[in-house]
């Protein structure tokens, strides 16, 4: 009596694809002892997009199961991944503008520059960080400040190096091989957004699975 083999999944829960056909190899792991099996089911066809479509897809895993098991009616397939899947596809023949990129980074960069300088500003107003500079200024020369003094020129440079310190950058490279805050935000936005996809695509049917007609 032959051994039954066994199937491993490990699929993520979004993934980016350039070319329209789509197939186990292309969205998820797939791991089994007889590698005949596992080349098999990795050249299984799940999906196809248009050609000159830009889109997602969204998928259950029991789609990959339903269509392994027509090819390895005896395997046992046990999935160590995600249960619901996005796929998107970008045509890579469809080129944006170059013009319209750069206006986009510009407008973030600008946006996030003159966005972080106001509150920067309010803060210090309201906390009347001019006052506490008087102060200090006082407390340190001994006379009373007659306009801006070193103690302004010390926190500028000082609130430079702790934002480059903070966000792990300086400009070019970063300072550590610590995931930046920036990038641990965008990955939990990127969670959120797939997340409500998912819901959304389950509550309006539009996630393929097995009972799809």
């Amino acid at each position: 009596m032959s051994e039954i083999p066994i199937i491993y999944l490990k699929a993520e829960q979004s993934t980016y694809l350039s070319h329209p056909d789509v197939h186990i190899k292309d969205i998820c792991s797939v791991y089994c002892r007889e590698k005949e099996v596992e080349e098999k089911i990795n050249q299984i066809e799940i999906y196809r997009f248009e050609k000159n479509e830009v889109g997602r897809a969204f998928l259950s895993i029991l789609v990959l199961v339903r269509e392994i098991s027509r090819i390895i009616p005896e395997g046992e397939i046990k999935n160590v991944g995600e249960k619901d899947l996005i796929l998107y596809y970008k045509n890579p023949n469809k080129k944006e503008n170059k013009w319209i990129q750069r206006a986009k980074i510009l407008g973030v960069c600008v946006t996030c520059f003159l966005g972080t300088g106001i509150s920067i500003m309010g803060y210090n107003n309201d906390v009347d960080m001019s006052k506490i500079f008087a102060q200090l200024y006082e407390i340190f020369t001994g006379t009373q400040a007659n306009g801006p003094t070193f103690i302004e020129l010390f926190y500028s440079i000082g609130l430079i190096v702790g934002i480059f310190v903070f966000f792990n950058h300086v400009p070019g490279k970063k300072v550590t091989n610590e995931l930046t805050p920036i990038q641990v935000q965008m990955r939990l936005y990127e969670q959120d957004v797939n997340q409500s996809f998912l819901i959304g695509a389950s509550r309006k049917g539009e996630e393929l699975d097995v009972d799809s007609k």
